[in-house]
């Protein structure tokens, strides 16, 4: 019997036949693709084919992943996001920790710590075996990581930058923190990040933690986990080969469950490796991981529970620790709109900045995002003015039906977009001697004071 494909789902079901299916072709075409998902050796001719392009052309024939040197491979908006191809806007990073510095204070005061850490990224740490093509073009070129770096240092949230550390640490280590066919940290470097996180939030909770205890470093050649997440994803004959891996077992120090702190992590797909190892139910008081923000685990196992279902605010007060971990992939959707959340909750009054909301909106809806970066590339425009152009047409066309408030942030939204009126804004900086942005917001003040609306 013939292996399936990998991740290939299920084939689709003969169509019925009516005459209006057949007049309209859509019973030809169904019949069609169900024939040609059924045909015999399938699985393995476009394995083979895959296999002669993947050894020949260094072409993998599966979306997103790129063959780097050597044959390692990563996924594309990993490189994307390490050459700085997904940077929203300085602005947008200001107003971003801006919003996350005020929820600290507030869950500071309430007795939750905060914490963010940068997970590792693959593209950083096997930086020497990317493309040429698809390397940073400067080094000094801003970047999403940059920022966060200095948006948590800036507004004192507590910070580990496991990026960093596990690039010092990399030609120390007895086996690779990451695979070479895999995505994710390999399960000794997900140990490795445990490690030297566990300290760390002994520390920020001052409560206790049990000691991680890894066993011997036995070397494997067969993979577990999702040490090969990619590699599979190509649907090849033969996986390429990986150097030795190892998978040691785990066991921990005693602590009473009452001298554990509560933690929450809103995190990516990394935490699956931390969740599905059973470390959380060892070293916490509890198990509670928000995948994206979104769906909660270990209960969406069972059925699909995610935090639009609970009390929000309740169950972030009940931590004694919260974590935004997060991987390069992702930081430009930093914190999945968890400091947003709460910023709207314990900041109600403020006004609506936006600007702000237009841009995350967009940045929140991934096939909008994607389209804005392609757009911009074609352009030759930075991706800050494409999303300056994809937000100032939604605002447009809200404004048009009548649904935003004209506050202050209105009418800057309303100069930024038309270009006479900035025009006149950049006359006016230059001979006031401020930046533009600030003779926008003078100007805005003083249209919203004079506004008769």
């Amino acid at each position: 019997m013939v292996a399936p494909l990998h991740k290939a789902g299920v084939p689709p079901e003969y169509p019925a036949f009516s005459l209006k299916t057949w007049i309209d072709g859509s019973f030809q075409k169904g019949t069609g693709q169900a024939i040609e998902q059924r045909i015999g050796f399938r699985p393995f001719l476009i394995r083979l084919k895959n296999q002669i392009e993947f050894s020949f052309f260094r072409k993998a024939n599966a979306r997103g992943v790129v063959v780097g040197k050597k044959r390692y491979l990563y996924e594309e908006d990993y490189l994307r996001a390490h050459r700085g191809g997904d940077y929203p806007g300085d602005w947008y990073w200001k107003e971003k920790f801006r919003r996350a510095g005020l929820v600290k204070d507030t869950l500071s005061r309430l007795g939750v710590n905060l914490a963010v850490v940068i997970e590792p990224s693959k593209a950083t740490y096997f930086h020497e075996y990317i493309p040429n093509h698809l390397k940073p073009v400067s080094s000094d070129k801003q970047t999403n990581y940059s920022r966060i770096l200095e948006g948590c240092r800036g507004e004192q949230i507590a910070l580990l930058d496991l990026n960093s550390h596990f690039q010092r640490i990399k030609d120390e280590v007895s086996f690779p923190l990451f695979p070479k066919g895999g995505i994710h940290w390999s399960f000794y470097g997900m140990l490795t990040a445990m490690d030297t996180l566990l300290p760390l939030v002994e520390e920020w909770t001052n409560m206790k933690v049990p000691d991680l205890i890894i066993g011997s470093l036995e070397p494997s050649r067969k993979l577990k986990g999702t040490d090969g997440d990619l590699a599979k994803l190509m649907n090849v004959i033969v996986l390429p080969g990986h150097p030795p891996m190892t998978y040691p077992q785990v066991s921990y120090s005693q602590v009473a469950d009452s001298l554990k702190p509560r933690v929450l992590a809103i995190s990516d797909s990394f935490y699956f490796n931390i969740l599905n190892a059973g470390i959380c139910d060892s070293i916490y008081a509890n198990t509670a991981f928000w995948y994206y923000n979104v769906e909660i685990f270990p209960e969406s196992w069972a059925a699909l529970k995610d935090t639009s279902m609970i009390n929000f605010r309740a169950e972030v007060e009940s931590m004694d620790l919260v974590m935004v971990m997060i991987t390069e992939r992702f930081f430009y959707k930093f914190a999945w709109a968890f400091f947003d959340r709460l910023y709207d909750i314990y900041y109600r009054d403020a006004p609506v900045n936006y600007r702000y909301w237009y841009t995350s909106r967009i940045i929140s809806h991934y096939k909008w995002f994607d389209q804005v970066v392609e757009e911009s590339a074609n352009k030759g425009i930075s991706l800050e003015q494409g999303l300056e152009g994809h937000s100032g047409y939604q605002f447009w066309q809200d404004g048009q039906k009548g649904l935003l408030t004209k506050n202050q942030s209105f009418y800057e939204m309303k100069i930024r977009h038309n270009a006479d009126w900035m025009k006149n804004i950049r006359e006016k900086a230059s001979k006031s001697g401020v930046t533009v942005d600030r003779q926008i917001q003078i100007e805005a003040a003083w249209t919203l004071s004079n506004s008769k609306n």
